[in-house]
């Protein structure tokens, strides 16, 4: 018997349509194998290998020479037409991979959805510890330094913060309220300089530098570094600042 015989037969399908889309959501991040994938979408080895195995036959994964499972032609192709920065894509990996080898920190390129900020492209540190930033992830537009430089270099910023109507305060991961005075403020201090920073803002254990990657007036997007703070002397943070500002201009060219 396995995990779902026990469930409706309406409720099981259900389930396994969920599972199965956890399992692409994952392997959609890069290749997985079958025990990194069933980790990824919360359920157990045998039931990641028969759906798997449906997902194979359907042609939304294949699996590549190391046995690993990749995006196939039907997922690939849905998440190209799907995909509305991927014009993009190519210009933010390459800054986030030159960027990383660098400096052996972990480097994203952020866009604006809505009121949030999101990653589509990432490479990680290769250090023991390191800030892990996923394709995918997302957060208010208004915490941290990738959020606040997409506001500062959006010729759309006043007006359109990210908070919502009738909020005039929020607060950090460490639990200090900041203003929309406050918000807007450090947007102007932003755009004099060229690039956003942030400690303990969006996560508690780490800081960022974010610098904007533009074609003429118009912004494609944000370059940033997060760090832990284990490494945030005053020393390093300008020597990464100086990387990032280079690096930023490289991919605005």
């Amino acid at each position: 018997m396995t995990e779902l015989d026990d469930e409706p037969t309406e409720q099981r399908g259900v389930r396994s349509v969920i599972r199965a889309l956890n399992l692409l959501s994952a392997a959609a991040r890069g290749s997985r194998t079958l025990t990194e994938l069933a980790g990824a979408a919360g359920v157990s080895l045998s039931t990641a290998s028969r759906l798997l195995a449906t997902l194979r036959m359907a042609d939304f994964l294949e699996q590549d020479k190391d046995g690993q499972f990749v995006p196939g032609p039907e997922l690939t192709a849905l998440l190209y037409a799907s995909d509305q920065w991927s014009g993009i894509r190519k210009l933010a990996g390459e800054a986030v991979s030159n960027l990383r080898d660098e400096l052996d920190e972990t480097v994203a390129f952020f866009v604006r959805s809505g009121h949030d900020r999101v990653c589509i492209e990432s490479a990680e540190s290769g250090r023991l510890v390191r800030r892990v930033c996923h394709p995918g992830e997302r957060g208010p537009v208004y915490l941290g330094a990738a959020g606040k430089a997409l506001i500062a270099f959006s010729n759309a910023e006043h007006g359109y913060l990210g908070l919502p109507p009738g909020t005039d305060e929020f607060k950090t991961e460490s639990g200090a309220v900041r203003t929309l005075a406050d918000l807007r403020a450090e947007c102007a201090v932003i755009r004099e300089r060229g690039m956003a920073y942030s400690g303990r803002e969006s996560t508690e254990e780490s800081w960022a530098v974010a610098a904007p990657v533009s074609r003429g007036d118009l912004l494609l997007g944000v370059l940033a570094v997060v760090v832990p703070m284990t490494r945030s002397d005053e020393l390093y943070i300008a020597k990464v600042q100086a990387a990032l500002r280079q690096a930023a201009a490289a991919a605005s060219r």
